[in-house]
């Protein structure tokens, strides 16, 4: 192949993939299919997901369940994941209405029920947060006991016990937490808004991932580029 073709493929190649990247800018969100939905929600500018990894060194034992260190989900990598959403962002929350759409089979509700359902999401899209900026974590792990480990380190934690180790970041500034929630596999802060943010910024979100097993403890700082998260020209935060 040749050196032309080679560039000519990786500006089309980099072409598509721009191109399917701001479906969000082209469609409302009623339209997102579900495919699209899940990358708003899992993969975009304003959510992410981080894996962190350890080795279980008895993985590989003969430990049998006669043995106290046998554990029957044993996995040679154990892994935690933390999905990262900017919740008071204006297209996460689109995309959790077109979640609900999809999974209530919208098309095939009854003109009043389809009533009901636009009616909420008109009042749940129409909050807005001007003060303030809400990030929601959900965990997951492929090893049943390290969930309830994790459930049990982040149920347990509050605002005072977190003040030194989570933070939201900018380029001038370093915004403590406010606020803390925790229900089921998901965690939520809230931060006072940033005063200014510049389209060449970045913004980052800080805590401390806890000793699960064999993960260790370790830094988790998670940064989103401003200028992917332009909504009408502004900041979605």
């Amino acid at each position: 192949m040749t050196v032309q073709k080679r560039v000519l493929l990786l500006v089309l190649a980099v072409s598509l993939v721009a191109k399917a990247a701001d479906f969000w800018a082209k469609k409302s969100y009623q339209n997102w299919s579900a495919e699209e939905t899940r990358r708003i929600l899992e993969e975009s500018p304003w959510a992410t997901t981080l894996t962190l990894s350890g080795i279980q060194n008895n993985a590989f034992s003969n430990d049998t369940p006669s043995n106290p260190g046998y554990r029957g989900e044993m996995e040679a990598n154990p892994s935690i994941s933390y999905n990262i959403q900017f919740r008071s962002a204006l297209p996460i929350r689109e995309a959790e209405v077109r979640s609900s759409q999809l999974n209530s089979h919208y098309d095939k509700l009854t003109a009043e029920q389809k009533a009901v359902f636009d009616a909420n999401s008109a009042k749940f899209l129409a909050v807005s947060f001007p003060d303030r900026v809400i990030v929601s974590v959900t965990f997951r792990t492929n090893v049943a006991n390290d969930e309830s480990l994790l459930r049990n380190y982040w149920a347990t934690q509050n605002v005072a016990k977190l003040s030194q180790t989570v933070y939201l970041n900018t380029a001038t500034e370093k915004l403590n937490l406010m606020a803390y929630g925790f229900k089921d596999n998901t965690f939520q802060f809230t931060f006072k808004r940033p005063k200014e943010l510049h389209s060449d910024d970045k913004v980052g979100v800080e805590f401390v991932h806890p000793r699960i097993d064999q993960v260790m403890q370790q830094r988790v700082l998670q940064e989103f580029s401003v200028k992917k998260m332009l909504v009408d020209g502004k900041p979605a935060l």
